[in-house]
């Protein structure tokens, strides 16, 4: 621990912490050789009364689906039994215990968190992880989905990893520790300590001068490993040209020690090196296969290099087993993995016997490509997508070219974007593509596959760009299977403010329906079979959502949708949240807000349910989106929240940035004053990914600040730079912000502007039929009505019929204001006072200020009304109080937000706190009180 003492302080911190019951975690990082396992060796050396969970990292395994989770929780598999049933059998079926389908990786978080937590409640746990950069990923995402939910548990989490080798181990809740070399005060007292400060150390060498050491220093960089290896050689002359890099250094020390006291047990070890299950049977059937001496296993002849981790045969250092690992000639290896596969041969073990012989292979070799593929299949079962993107990876490389190849290749990307691994995915894709034997079936799925890519991390206008000629063909080769695509076409219309999308989908549409489709022409929409709910395809969900396009196409082009977007049997079918929120989105922008917001809802649950937190994360921006419009502020707070906290676990930047746009537009109604800031941030960041929709968001959220603060010019800037309101064709962006555009201008003076964009709005709403747009169209005709007092009547009259109360409280303000103007206090007061109760109930306090500065003007004496005790609880409380009200029990919600029960418990007694109140009931008696409707 020479020259640690911040490092071994922050180590002290954390286990006190937990034992306190505030966990946490921490990544140490470094390079080979740095001091990572000492330091995770003095934490479990001063974890007393502490259960130490411990796991180690190796390479053959770091594409093994939970193999090092299996470690590290196996000395408390026999507690599983005590966690809720799916938890259980998740874990149970995950490790071989049990029989089932493969568990949700999200469920196994969920097992693992709720598991770790039952050990705790006994004594404080700490997990030790060493060389994580060979965990496998499934295991890195639930160490990640449990480090996030630590906050209130008695657990430490620590972790050492090299910083360029293996898998990427920078768990976003975990505080990554970079160790650095060791100063030269320090490494002379290690030196001193360990060799007696001799060059040639316990081999007999003499001692280092003041220069030795200095060169020493600088030749290694401080690293304690490398110091001491080699300072137990003799060095050459300071002002000698530098030595070759340390890894490289280190590698040819390990071996020459190797090579002189246990040259003839290298193959042998070569065989330990290469297997990475650590079974001693599977050893010596391979190295009975290969002639290969398996006696010194059993003697303490290689007890210097080998050790038991519990039933596991492990090196005592990764170095020494990478370095022996690739002393073997690739021929050599080969064999070794041939040996190796036929050595696994149990029903258990044929993801590790695929991948052996993967290895093994050279040149084409389709039978080992198909193990692998088949390997692959079983691993995305379990979860393991970088083991599925791995095995397919190789199996493409093992395939003769040919249509296999590419399949195999445009599968290993699926894995890769479901694993997250985004880099690799791009690759896959190109080398798929460059594959002459790919039918178009497959090549439009390689192209609908590097959209998503662009849609999550790149950008959405090169998405449209990317699949726009290849619509036509989908729809001709399999419109059922493309229907998702097609629909994201749509809706990347809507987001990239490219209104003509809409344009293209008409035309596609028609000239893509079935002859039978057609009988009274692709214009005769008022007895179209495609829209009668009667015909044979009335409960295909695929037809149901291509009906719900050809609606809005006919919207947009200022026609009326007919019956499609009412017919919601064949939706109802929908079994894939991805195509259920894009549905959403189509049916929100046809008016059917009530249809829409089902779709989005029960999307949302079912990914909860599958544990499919891509696509949940996706969806909890529409989510947050639609309780805004709703006026429910805590809400849409939860959901961007969660959406944007689970977009960074899941690789979307670009969702995560339109959830900060949500977050930002909730603070700027709010009157929060971080909302400018955090509406700034978001511009800028939207800007450089081209993000229309997330600057659209900045925008209204900036703009919303200077309205309710009466600066009315900067207003206009921010709505109306949102351009394509006053374009041919409108986009949806643009026209979602007209109703403040509108109120803008006509305050900041320019009237006949504000006419314009209200005659424009009224012309886009018309075909809709939404109750919440017609109400916001006739405000805006009242605004620039010399008398609005109709226009206002008819605006409150329909939002009575929606469900938007923020905006039906601005138009109550709006009218109590020209009421005030016009001298008519009563009924002023009356509109005023219900505008500043509802903006109070929501939490839109500077709105619920400036409704109550115009209620004292008209002469009434206002005070604030107190908040409710629901407008008070933070996200993540008001989730669990909401799920209170619905009746859940602690654990249940706890599987359904994916924390802990204790995190439950401990969130609900901060509730009860704010709340003044005592018990549940009590709890679910103010839900309904204070609840939205």
């Amino acid at each position: 621990m020479l020259g640690r003492a911040d490092e071994s302080e922050l180590l002290d911190s954390l286990l006190r912490r937990a034992a306190e019951g505030r966990g946490g975690g921490v990544v140490l990082h470094g390079e080979p050789g740095i001091g990572k396992t000492a330091l995770l060796s003095y934490a479990e050396e001063r974890a007393s009364g502490f259960q130490v969970l411990r796991a180690v990292g190796v390479e053959p395994e770091a594409d093994l689906a939970y193999a090092t989770l299996h470690q590290l929780l196996m000395p408390a598999l026999d507690s599983v039994g005590e966690l809720p049933g799916p938890q259980a059998q998740a874990l149970n079926i995950l490790f071989g215990r049990a029989h089932g389908g493969a568990p949700d990786p999200f469920l196994v978080g969920l097992a693992s968190l709720s598991l770790l937590s039952l050990l705790a409640g006994e004594r404080p746990v700490l997990c030790v992880v060493d060389d994580a950069h060979w965990a496998d990923q499934p295991t890195l995402k639930t160490l990640a989905f449990v480090a996030r939910r630590l906050d209130d548990e008695p657990v430490a989490l620590m972790l050492a990893a090299r910083a360029d080798e293996g898998h990427g181990t920078d768990l976003p809740h975990l505080r990554r520790v970079p160790l650095m070399g060791l100063g030269r005060e320090a490494a002379t007292a290690l030196l001193a300590e360990r060799l007696g400060g001799r060059l040639g150390g316990r081999l007999g060498g003499r001692r280092l001068s003041d220069g030795e050491h200095r060169h020493l220093l600088a030749a290694t960089g401080g690293n304690p490993l490398a110091l001491l290896e080699l300072a137990g050689k003799e060095l050459p002359p300071e002002g000698a040209p530098e030595p070759p890099a340390l890894t490289d250094e280190l590698r040819r020390s390990f071996l020459s020690r190797v090579r002189a006291r246990h040259a003839e047990a290298l193959p042998l070890l070569q065989l330990v090196a290469a297997d990475g299950s650590g079974s001693v049977e599977t050893i010596e059937k391979a190295a009975a296969e290969l002639c290969v001496d398996a006696g010194p296993l059993h003697r303490a002849e290689l007890d210097e290099l080998l050790t038991y981790d519990g039933p596991r045969l492990v090196f005592r250092h990764p170095l020494m087993r990478s370095a022996i690992y690739h002393s073997a000639t690739a021929g050599r290896r080969a064999a070794i993995h041939r040996a190796l596969a036929s050595a696994f041969d149990a029903p258990a073990d044929q993801h590790r016997r695929a991948w052996h012989r993967g290895q093994a292979a050279t040149g084409h070799d389709e039978e080992a490509a198909g193990l692998l593929e088949r390997s692959a299949e079983q691993a995305a079962l379990r979860g393991g997508p970088a083991a599925a993107m791995a095995a397919l990876s190789r199996a493409a490389e093992l395939t003769p070219a040919g249509p296999h190849r590419g399949r195999r290749l445009w599968s290993a990307a699926r894995a890769a974007v479901r694993g997250g691994f985004t880099a690799a995915a791009g690759d896959l894709l190109d080398r798929a593509e460059r594959e002459p034997h790919l039918d178009e079936v497959d090549r439009i799925s390689v192209v609908a596959m590097r959209a998503v890519v662009a849609e999550f991390i790149g950008s959405p206008e090169d998405a449209m760009d990317l699949i726009k000629p290849w619509i036509p063909h989908a729809l001709r080769v399999d419109r059922r299977r493309f229907t998702p695509t097609v629909a994201m076409y749509g809706d990347l219309g809507t987001r990239t403010n490219r209104p003509g999308a809409w344009s293209d989908l008409a035309g596609w549409l028609d000239a893509g329906r079935p002859e039978h489709d057609l009988e009274d022409g692709p214009d005769d929409h008022a007895d179209d079979p495609a829209d009668d709910p009667e015909n044979d395809h009335a409960d295909d969900p695929e037809e149901a959502v291509l009906r719900l396009l050809r609606a809005a196409c006919r919207v947009r082009a200022g026609d009326d949708p007919g019956p499609a977007v009412r017919d919601g049997a064949g939706l109802r079918a929908l079994t894939d949240p991805i195509t259920m929120t894009l549905a959403g989105a189509i049916a929100r922008g046809l008016g059917d807000h009530a249809l829409s917001r089902r779709l989005y809802q029960d999307a949302g649950r079912l990914a909860r349910a599958d544990g499919s937190l891509g696509a949940l994360a996706w969806n909890l921006e529409y989510q947050a989106a639609d309780e805004l419009a709703r006026g429910r502020l805590g809400l849409a707070e939860a959901h961007a929240e969660e959406g944007c906290a689970f977009a960074a676990e899941v690789g979307q930047p670009n969702t995560a940035c339109r959830t900060r746009g949500l977050l930002a537009l909730c603070a700027a109604i709010r009157g929060r004053p971080e909302a400018g800031e955090l509406a700034a941030g978001v511009l800028a960041e939207a800007g450089e990914r081209r993000l229309a929709d997330a600057t659209a968001y900045a925008r209204r959220a900036l703009g919303l600040v200077e309205l309710v603060a009466g600066r009315h010019d900067e207003a206009v800037r921010h709505f109306a730079a949102v351009g394509g309101w006053d374009a041919g064709q409108p986009s949806d962006l643009a026209m979602g912000l007209v109703p403040d555009l509108v109120e803008a201008l006509v305050r900041a003076g320019e009237r006949e502007r504000a006419a314009v964009a209200a005659a424009r709005y009224a012309r886009w709403t018309e075909h809709t039929g939404s109750p919440e747009l017609g109400a916001l169209a006739a405000r805006c005709r009242a605004l620039i009505s010399e008398d609005g007092s109709a226009a206002y009547a008819e605006s409150l009259r329909l939002h009575a019929l929606s469900d938007a109360p923020l905006e039906q409280a601005r138009t109550e303000l709006l009218l109590g204001e020209q009421l005030r103007r016009d001298r008519r206090r009563s009924l002023a007061q009356q509109h005023l006072r219900g505008a500043a109760e509802t903006f109070r109930r929501v939490g839109a306090v500077a709105w619920a200020d400036r409704a109550l500065g115009e209620l004292r003007a008209t002469g009434e004496s206002a005070r604030a009304p107190e908040a409710g005790a629901l407008s008070t609880l933070t996200p993540q409380e008001l989730r669990i109080t909401l799920a209170v009200g619905e009746g859940l029990t602690n654990r249940e919600i706890a599987a359904q937000l994916f924390l802990s029960p204790r995190t439950v418990d401990y969130h609900l007694r901060k509730v009860f706190q704010k709340a003044a109140i005592t018990s549940r009931a009590e709890l679910m008696r103010m839900v309904l009180a204070e609840r939205p409707a």
